[in-house]
């Protein structure tokens, strides 16, 4: 017997309510040495103009230089996000943003920059910057970043 409201469709072959598929949880947490190997991984799979750069050592050294701002995102013991930041004081640097192309538009990537934004705001720094290529643009700005007036320099050294 089927209650008001409820529609033939809703009801499985059991009798039991048809649910949606449960969404996996993604846990933000600190980067820490055992993930180099998924971390080259994923930045190497995303395309970027240093692409080729990030070796084991590389990524490393990346996570010793950010320290206790460097993040995973996992969901389902998979690393699928990371980033890290660099405090240099009343300011700092998103170093490194990146989430798996099956993963994006999912809200992983705001997660892991709020949680870089909260231990920044903890510590008193006022200013996160960060180097956007121009299609990741969008993303920032709905997070409420704006561009600075400052013209961003570089030059490889190697």
């Amino acid at each position: 017997m089927r209650g008001e409201g409820q529609s033939e469709r809703a009801i499985g072959a059991a009798g039991a309510l048809a649910c949606p598929p449960l969404r996996s949880v993604t846990v933000i947490r600190h980067a820490a040495p055992k993930d180099v190997p998924a971390i080259q991984q994923l930045l190497r799979s995303l395309p970027d103009v240093w692409q080729d750069s990030w070796r084991e050592d590389v990524v490393e050294r990346a996570l010793d230089s950010a320290r206790d701002l460097a993040f995973v995102a996992e969901e389902d013991d998979q690393i699928v996000g990371f980033a890290s930041g660099h405090d240099t004081g009343f300011r700092a640097y998103l170093s490194e943003l990146a989430v798996s192309r099956s993963h994006q538009r999912k809200g992983i990537g705001a997660q892991l920059v709020r949680r870089i934004e909260a231990e920044l705001t903890a510590r008193g720094c006022a200013v996160l910057i960060a180097d956007v290529d121009p299609p990741a643009e969008p993303f920032y700005r709905k997070l409420g970043w704006r561009a600075p007036r400052a013209t961003l320099l570089g030059h490889r050294v190697r």
